[in-house]
């Protein structure tokens, strides 16, 4: 008798030398080995082994859960969905297959930074890229702002490019201010020269 199997037609008294029983596995059990043994000698060779390829439920994650209710064990192909929790934000596939026992990769669930309204109207700036009034960004992104209109980079701010870094922002900072009438002449100057310019071409 093999554990987990049966064989695959009816058994005989004795076996002659050469003879074979072949054998399957039940249902949700996948074999290893060859799928028969081998009368020789008096003796029966190795057997087959039939191993469980269902899967345990799915393991909890950090800042995460299992969506929907656990089950006891999950038949191959059979899937799980992960949901973070709020202010969370996941990286990698949301649901998970059970295959050959284990279960495909894991996402993870990693603190996120909001960039509020609030904040950035606080500090002058806005959203340099992103029409929003509030984004939410993964551990390790780099959020770009920009100045509001008549506000000007702080010179205490090393960069408008900041990092989230484990659901913490450290905004920069504009003051009031524009940008000075000289170079706006300079460029206005500029501009007409290579405007005129190219009128003569």
């Amino acid at each position: 008798e093999i554990p987990n199997a049966r064989m695959a037609g009816a058994p005989r008294e004795r076996y002659l030398p050469g003879a074979r029983v072949h054998y399957q596995c039940e249902s949700n059990f996948e074999m290893t080995g060859a799928n028969y043994i081998l009368c020789s000698n008096g003796q029966w060779s190795q057997a087959p082994v039939c191993r469980d390829v269902t899967c345990e439920p799915p393991p909890e994650i950090a800042g995460g859960r299992i969506a929907g209710t656990k089950k006891s064990r999950y038949i191959p192909g059979e899937t799980a969905n992960y949901e973070c929790w709020k202010n969370f934000k996941m990286t990698g596939p949301a649901t998970v297959v059970c295959q050959n026992g284990t279960w495909t990769d894991l996402p993870k669930c990693k603190v996120a930074c909001t960039a509020s309204e609030e904040d950035m109207e606080r500090n002058n700036i806005e959203l340099k890229w992103v029409v929003k009034n509030k984004l939410y960004s993964t551990s390790g992104d780099f959020i770009e702002f920009r100045c509001k209109p008549g506000y000007l980079e702080d010179p205490n701010t090393s960069s408008l490019r900041v990092q989230c870094v484990e659901g913490t922002l450290e905004y920069p900072h504009c003051t009031p201010g524009s940008k000075s009438p000289l170079l706006q002449l300079h460029c206005s100057v500029a501009a007409f020269l290579e405007l005129k310019g190219s009128t003569k071409l």
